[in-house]
């Protein structure tokens, strides 16, 4: 009886390292086929009228820092 019993777990550990490796496979192979999209490249204008805001801003931030007597 040790014979067979030692068969069936043997038979039982290969089925699920095999069952296992199948699904590390699966898991891997549907994180590998989805492609990232790309990011939208914004225009010139949209960076040139961000810049201009950021520019606008530090000068106004730069006014409320100033002391009063320069």
């Amino acid at each position: 009886m040790d014979q067979t019993q030692s068969k069936r777990s043997a038979w039982s550990l290969g089925v699920v390292m095999v069952g296992g490796l199948a699904v590390v496979a699966g898991l891997l192979a549907g994180c590998a086929s989805e492609k990232p999209k790309p990011m939208a490249q914004p225009s010139a204008e949209q960076v040139k009228g961000n810049a201009d805001r950021g520019f606008d801003r530090l000068k106004q931030e730069e006014g409320e820092r100033r002391p009063a007597g320069m």
